[in-house]
């Protein structure tokens, strides 16, 4: 038997499962997460509201009550000159590039920390923002790949896009667990949702609506009513806004990471017999067969869920029996059927 066949056994899991282990992960290595969003958020959302403020003419001021670029409300105490408006347009669009960069490197460093406390590994943010950084510019690149499908796709009557979308949830993780390129990805993604696109959606769906009720919450606690929504040019606009937006990602981004890694790869598990032995090797994670998986994940799959065997048996789907071993015909009778023998008898001869 093959190494895969005595790692951790994984089951599929229902869309409640796969949210209540990304949930159990997110709490767990909260600290570790947070710090890999603040290490990276933080310091690009306190450039892109400099570069905003910079770029705002002298009778413009921006309220602080929406985090990012191309947020809040302008008011315009005068007319403004052609040469302004493009200044604003350059430095907004400039927010907008570093921010998303910013977006997709803690994205990246998440998905990594998370996968390794999915191993049972030690999660350090150092190591994971190292290896985000090494794959940052595919996973750029496939984000934009990404976005200009589903934009084609929803001028296509609108389902297209939907359907892309959904399709593409989890071309992170394929791209950092297998190594692939951006438009591998893309299509891996596809592969693997095939078939359980609508219960890739609810996950989805499901998932968003908790981070943003949470992240938007705790960030409208800090840029309230309270604060009589400042403008983003003064101190108080200037810190309020960096805050909120810096915790509203701290929230979402290993909220969201932690689902997405979850689906992954549970739909891993349903199609390939997928287990945390082949996870460790995709990160170049040393794991011993017999380590213990963690006590967060869901109880080990009854008999007949995981294959045999790997690879698995031509026709084999998870649920289903192992396959009837045909009896071996008796061996040839070397002995004669009575004494003394037949005329012609010969050992072997039957």
């Amino acid at each position: 038997m093959s190494a895969q066949a005595s790692a951790p056994q994984l089951r599929p899991l229902g869309i409640g499962e796969i949210l209540d282990v990304g949930i159990k992960i997110y709490l767990r290595n909260a600290l570790t997460l947070f710090k890999i969003v603040v290490f990276v958020v933080l310091p690009a959302q306190i450039l892109v509201n400099i570069i905003e403020i910079s770029a705002l003419p002298s009778n413009v001021t921006m309220s602080s009550g929406s985090a990012g670029p191309f947020g809040g409300t302008f008011t315009q105490y005068g007319p403004v000159s052609a040469h302004d408006r493009n200044v604003l347009l350059i430095g907004f669009i400039s927010a907008f590039v570093i921010q998303f960069v910013a977006g997709r490197f803690a994205q990246a460093g998440c998905f990594r920390a998370i996968a390794d406390a999915y191993l049972g590994e030690e999660v350090g943010w150092r190591s994971s923002l190292r290896f985000a950084l090494r794959r940052l510019p595919a996973i750029v690149w496939m984000t934009i790949l990404a976005a200009i499908l589903v934009a084609l796709g929803t001028l296509l009557l609108i389902i297209p896009g939907i359907y892309l979308y959904v399709a593409f949830t989890v071309a992170v993780p394929v791209l950092l667990v297998e190594g692939v390129g951006p438009w591998r990805a893309l299509r891996r993604s596809r592969q693997l949702v095939k078939g359980r696109w609508w219960g890739t959606l609810g996950v989805a769906v499901v998932g968003a609506l908790l981070v943003s009720v949470v992240s938007l919450a705790v960030s409208g606690l800090i840029v309230g009513v309270a604060f009589a929504n400042p403008p983003r040019n003064t101190v108080t606009g200037f810190v309020l806004n960096t805050l909120a937006a810096t915790i509203g990602s701290m929230i979402a981004t290993p909220a969201a990471a932690a689902f997405i890694t979850v689906l992954y790869i549970d739909l891993r598990v349903r199609k390939e017999g997928f287990d945390l032995l082949l996870l460790a090797r995709g990160f170049g994670v040393e794991r011993a067969p017999g380590q213990e998986p963690p006590s967060f994940l869901p109880e080990p799959p009854p008999q007949g869920i995981q294959p045999p065997f790997w690879p698995p048996p031509p026709g084999w789907e998870p649920g289903s029996a192992p396959p009837p071993i045909e009896p071996s015909p008796p061996p040839p009778r070397d002995d004669p059927p009575f004494w003394p023998p037949p005329p012609g008898w010969k050992p072997g001869g039957g």
